[in-house]
């Protein structure tokens, strides 16, 4: 399946988990009925139903809803990201919540919303919302990393001139976002990683950083 057609199945099965969670099911049954989305896509239904859980409940739910879904906790806390995002919920406080390791979890998913529906700002004008941190920001801009390789449907050229209009200091944490994107959207040629590679330059070891925290959390979710 193609780079492009794979980005269209994560966005429906996203919507997907979501709706799943806007339905009255209890948490057992919304769990079960995650589960049974292919396995391939299952963490993605999961990061969309995490996004519905907090925003129609309360964090205590959320936390009981990543508890249950543990195996899938890397796309669960991107899914808080997004509802932080969309509900302009207070990010620290909300993360003060969140265990130190999964917090970097949450700013990618914070990150890549902002990559997506606040395009103009985040990714033309590069510009960094008020209440991320210097802290914050290798989260947030691995998450907007991430955007990027959706919103270039995986043209290398594409990415890498986007990119280039960043920052230097911030590259190194887009291309890890890059990594992981293109990682878990899957699609990608053994001639076209090499290709991906070559274009991340002097940014080689954090795209490999990403491809690797990519592949371990799926790993997991297969497990």
């Amino acid at each position: 399946m193609s780079i492009a057609k794979n980005i269209e199945t994560v966005i429906s099965t996203f919507q997907k988990g979501r709706s799943l969670s806007e339905q009255e099911l209890g948490l057992d049954e919304l769990i079960s009925k995650l589960n049974q989305f292919e396995p391939r896509y299952r963490s993605v239904a999961f990061e969309g139903a995490s996004m519905g859980v907090a925003l129609q409940n309360s964090m205590e739910t959320w936390k009981t809803y990543a508890k249950t879904s543990e195996k899938h906790s890397t796309q669960v806390h991107i899914g808080l990201g997004w509802a932080i995002a969309e509900r302009e919920l207070d990010l620290t406080s909300t993360l003060s919540q969140i265990e130190p390791e999964l917090q970097v979890k949450v700013l990618d998913g914070y990150g890549y919303w902002h990559g997506l529906f606040r395009r103009r700002l985040t990714i033309r004008t590069q510009s960094i919302p008020e209440n991320i941190t210097t802290e914050y920001q290798s989260g947030f801009d691995q998450g907007v990393g991430r955007a990027v390789w959706y919103i270039s449907k995986g043209e290398i050229a594409k990415v890498q001139n986007i990119i280039n209009h960043f920052a230097e200091d911030r590259r190194a944490n887009l291309w890890q976002g890059i990594g992981v994107a293109s990682t878990y959207v899957g699609g990608c040629s053994d001639e076209l990683i090499a290709e991906l590679k070559s274009a991340s330059g002097e940014y080689k070891s954090k795209l490999k950083k990403g491809i690797e925290s990519a592949e371990a959390s799926m790993q997991k979710a297969s497990r």
